[in-house]
């Protein structure tokens, strides 16, 4: 007697040109094969007001690291990746041409913590990677996709790390709210990579290029919201007094015992970043106020 053929879920028809030329039907099967579930929409609803406590500090992290090297550090004066002259080596943190870009990415992290049940959340992902292409934008802007990829593990490592950290937050919720931001993170890297790369080429002509629009608008609506707003809302946010999702991290002095935050008069909140940059990037006063400050220390 032959054995009973084995249970088999039917297979799903994925249509190609689809993938290519309707931004919706690549979500649903980039959602689909993610397993992107109600589990990680729960997950990043709740803990959104966690990781905007976060955006000031990884803002100031995140540049801190593009200005390390003079290529990324190149297309905040020259708009392109691939110039091959001379950067301003007075470039800083405080440059107005970093300032503004700050407030971009304050304003795109904000957006992360948005509903990612409207589609309005991945056009504007995918917007993003657009624009960094040089197409969608009356200033042109050419940053090499080595660099975009970078940028999102460098972002999705300091998130992680700081969720995982966090002393409030309960193991199975900081298991979600990572599970969750990284299937986003990586959605956004397909949305980047959907325009540097030539899979699908063949169907170029029937792509829907977005409008040219001002940064931070979607059909000619706003949707990022202001610094201002984001400032306040953060201020806004219920974390315990004298709680810190950072406090938990430990760094290793050169010679000296591990350092924790515990361990500093002012109870500083400590970022890791190879020596010999230690990022300090919060810190509570004597009555546990927390603060999102920004400064760099050379630690012997």
């Amino acid at each position: 007697m032959a054995p009973a053929p084995l249970f088999r879920r039917p297979m799903k028809h994925i249509d190609r040109r689809d993938l290519y030329t309707n931004l919706e039907t690549r979500i649903q099967y980039l959602h689909s094969f993610l397993d992107f579930s109600t589990r990680d929409i729960e997950a990043l609803t709740t803990g959104a007001k966690y990781i905007r406590v976060l955006i000031p500090a990884i803002v100031n992290i995140v540049y801190k690291k593009l200005l390390q090297y003079d290529i990324t550090a190149r297309a905040f004066e020259t708009r392109s990746t691939s110039y091959e002259g001379p950067v301003d080596e007075n470039l800083n943190e405080d440059s107005p041409q970093i300032l503004h870009r700050k407030m971009f990415l304050r304003g795109y992290l904000n957006k992360l913590c948005s509903d990612p049940t409207k589609m309005e959340f991945w056009e504007y992902l995918d917007k993003v990677g657009m624009m960094h292409v040089g197409q969608g934008r009356q200033h042109p802007l050419h940053v090499e996709y080595v660099h975009i990829g970078a940028t999102l593990s460098f972002i999705q490592d300091v998130l992680t790390e700081a969720i995982l950290s966090h002393p409030r937050l309960k193991m199975e919720r900081k298991i979600a709210l990572v599970k969750a931001l990284s299937k986003v993170i990586w959605i956004q890297n397909d949305l980047f990579a959907k325009w540097y790369v030539r899979d699908g080429e063949e169907f170029e002509e029937e792509r829907l290029v977005p409008d040219v629009e001002p940064e931070g608008f979607l059909h000619g609506k706003k949707i990022l919201r202001d610094s201002s707003e984001s400032e306040s809302e953060i201020e806004d946010c219920d974390l315990a007094a004298g709680s810190c999702p950072f406090k938990n991290l430990t760094i290793q002095t050169r010679g000296q015992q591990p350092l924790t935050a515990h361990t500093m008069t002012a109870c500083l909140c400590i970022f890791y970043i190879p020596p010999p940059l230690y990022i300090f990037v919060g810190a509570h006063d004597s009555v546990g106020t927390a603060t999102c400050t920004s400064h760099t220390s050379q630690v012997e």
